[in-house]
């Protein structure tokens, strides 16, 4: 249960809290709120989505209700009717990113009602994987590994990938490679597990840009998020909607195989 006296910015990006205490400044939730809103606005804008046949305005106001059952609801149900991952994604979520957006030019919402949409959709954008096959297994543990765009400190994630490797991971390392280049990566790759690097809070904003567009690129991989910012901010993941986080090498390890284990899961469950 949320207690009521915390802040909404937080309960908004966590959606319901999940029992977190606060730990990522009001500040950088709010660069998060404000990330995650332009970015799908921008997808949406991009990609001219057929919108006509979406309420646009009702999943808003599903979005920045008191709880999000309605904005599920809406998406489960144009999903019911056909509806694909892109469709969801970019008509839907991108569309609602950029009402939202003109509404709070308007002055018609606060900016705790984006915040409590971007929390929702940076967790719907992570939950539709679920109902779409997994990505094929090819018999080898594999990740991909890579630094956030503008991240400098490569030194962490580069052991990293060299330590997995000899545990008989196969580790694709990126550094220094931008939001499209990641997504064509990934696209092209099809890997099941996609680990982030970023080494403070200053990357919040780069954080959350590369989570949405993976999220659409790739839907249906796992994504967790290593570096020292998962030592300043032990939520991050919950935060910005990624399935999981490492603090340490043994630790990366360790959700390495249990999202493998996962990836396997779901791929022996898919028809």
């Amino acid at each position: 249960m949320v207690a009521i006296d915390t802040p909404i910015v937080v309960r908004a990006i966590d959606d319901d809290a999940h029992g977190q205490a606060q730990r990522l400044s009001d500040a950088s939730l709010l660069v998060l709120a404000q990330e995650v809103i332009t970015r799908l606005s921008q997808i949406a804008r991009n990609s001219r989505p057929d919108i006509s046949t979406v309420d646009l305005d009702a999943f808003c106001a599903a979005l920045i209700a008191p709880t999000s059952e309605d904005a599920k609801q809406i998406l489960e149900d144009a999903q019911a009717r056909g509806a694909s991952h892109q469709v969801l994604c970019v008509a839907y979520i991108g569309g609602a990113a950029s009402r939202l957006g003109e509404w709070w030019e308007e002055d018609r919402i606060h900016f705790s009602d984006m915040a409590i949409a971007a929390g929702r959709m940076l967790h719907m954008l992570r939950d539709l994987r679920r109902a779409y096959p997994s990505v094929p297994l090819r018999g080898n543990r594999e990740a991909l590994f890579a630094t956030v765009p503008g991240e400098q400190h490569v030194l962490g994630i580069t052991m990293a990938a060299d330590i997995l490797r000899k545990k008989g991971w196969h580790i694709d390392l990126q550094l220094g490679r931008s939001e499209a280049e990641l997504c064509q990566i990934v696209r092209d790759g099809g890997y099941p597990i996609i680990g982030l690097s970023a080494s403070g809070v200053e990357r919040v904003r780069s954080l959350a840009r590369t989570i949405v567009e993976l999220r659409i690129a790739a839907p249906r991989s796992l994504i967790f998020i290593s570096g020292h910012i998962v030592h300043l901010e032990k939520d991050i993941a919950i935060r910005t909607g990624a399935d999981a986080a490492a603090l340490s090498m043994d630790h990366c390890v360790q959700t390495l195989e249990s999202l493998y284990d996962a990836c396997v899961s779901a791929a022996s469950s898919t028809p």
